[in-house]
């Protein structure tokens, strides 16, 4: 007896993590923390790039020394952050492109001012 194949579709799904319809922040983005998280409260990130495996709702955060830090989702970056600077980038999941590195001094202090 043969195996029924899976729809295409729900196979995306169940391989590419679930799908997400709704806005999402561009990669190389910086935001600000304002929810209290611990003690990182008042700290600023970078977005870093998605990954196809986790979907476009896994927001990578990416901290000053260019480490990929936590993860959260696109409604948090909206409820909890503050966009200091919204990236042009167009390319979601980073391919060819440089790994995100440390954030110069002089840049997280021209951010801090905004």
């Amino acid at each position: 007896m043969k195996r029924k194949r899976r729809n295409s579709l729900v196979a995306k799904f169940l391989f590419l993590g679930k799908p997400y319809f709704g806005e999402v922040i561009p990669p190389r983005s910086v935001v600000k923390l304002l929810a209290p998280w611990g003690n990182d409260q008042g700290s600023v990130f970078r977005i870093g790039y998605y990954s196809r495996q986790d979907g476009l709702d896994c927001v990578w955060l990416v901290n000053e020394k260019g480490e990929y830090e936590r993860t959260t989702d696109q409604n948090s970056i909206r409820e909890d952050f503050q966009i200091l600077r919204r990236s042009d980038e167009s390319d979601w999941f980073g391919f060819n492109r440089e790994v995100l590195g440390p954030i110069s001094t002089e840049e997280l202090l021209k951010l801090e001012r905004v």
